[in-house]
């Protein structure tokens, strides 16, 4: 599950209607008793090959790249020679691995890192289907992708929005898979939770002392909850602004220079993300993992 301090402070690049399928998990998460493990989940360890902690190979077979029809996962070091390696990003954008969902983007730093290093690797193929997440998960695997030393396409399957599409936009190339394939939602939120009214209920008083100097410590926590969520909104558009920024450099040149038509949230359906720049074609996946076919 999502980290839980993540969830109540967190700064969010997700669409709304993706996060809202977590409420119902959220809420339990929040309100019952959690045994903790004392150790985060690390996909890296576990010996299973999965979708977490491995990636898929697509070799030259019949003149045509395609993958193995056992379609099984394998460590970046046994690719075979002149493969396409195909990394998933599914589920919500999050910076650690979940306990009960998919990897985090540290973990698939890590891959793209492993993948950069192995010769036998000709391209990656990012296979994206994500209502957004984290930020701070997004800017990771942005920063993983500027160190490429092959291309990266981005192939959006299906959905593709806010961190994921802050994803797939720093790729070579982003492709989606059909005309109702939706993409943007190109902004922040944050979220904050007043629990004081809970820990009343529970017996739970909690007393603070802050030091002299500081005056100013958790002001925009403490006033978001009191109703003026001003000094808050300045923290979001910080985020959203450099949110903005990452993608308008990535694509410049590409993406419409008019961020009034694209950076406000909105989500589009492939055509008109075309026409924004903020994607280059549609295609299907086979043809994706032909792009390197040369």
């Amino acid at each position: 599950m999502l980290y839980l301090h993540n969830i109540l402070g967190g700064v969010w690049f997700v669409e709304e209607t993706f996060a809202a399928n977590y409420l119902p998990l959220i809420t339990s998460y929040l309100t019952t008793p959690i045994a903790l493990t004392g150790h985060p989940r690390n996909a890296l360890q576990e010996e299973e090959r999965t979708g977490d902690n491995s990636v898929q190979f697509a070799a030259v077979k019949n003149g045509a790249y395609q993958i193995s029809d056992y379609g099984g996962w394998s460590a970046p070091e046994d690719a075979p020679k002149n493969s396409v390696a195909i990394i998933s990003i599914n589920g919500a954008i999050t910076k650690y691995d979940q306990d009960c969902g998919p990897s985090g983007m540290l973990t698939k730093a890590n891959l793209l890192a492993r993948c950069y290093a192995e010769d036998n690797i000709k391209a990656i193929v990012l296979n994206i289907d994500s209502g957004g997440g984290e930020g701070m998960g997004c800017r990771i695997l942005q920063e993983a992708i500027s160190q490429r030393n092959k291309p990266v396409v981005a192939f959006c399957n299906d959905f593709v929005a806010s961190a994921a599409y802050g994803i797939a936009a720093s790729c070579d190339r982003v492709v989606a898979n059909s005309t109702v394939c939706r993409i943007g939602s190109v902004g922040t939120y944050m979220t904050i939770v007043d629990a004081s009214k809970r820990l009343e209920n529970m017996g739970v008083k909690l007393v603070e002392v802050y030091a002299t100097k500081s005056t100013d410590k958790n002001q925009e926590f403490y006033k978001a909850i009191q109703g003026d969520t001003a000094p808050l909104k300045k923290v979001c558009d910080t985020y959203n602004e450099n949110f903005i920024s990452s993608i308008a450099n990535a694509r410049a040149g590409m993406i419409d220079e008019d961020q009034s038509t694209w950076a406000t949230g909105k989500m589009f359906f492939a055509p008109e993300a075309i026409s924004l720049g903020m994607i280059d074609e549609i295609d299907t996946f086979e043809n994706v993992l032909n792009y390197f076919n040369t």
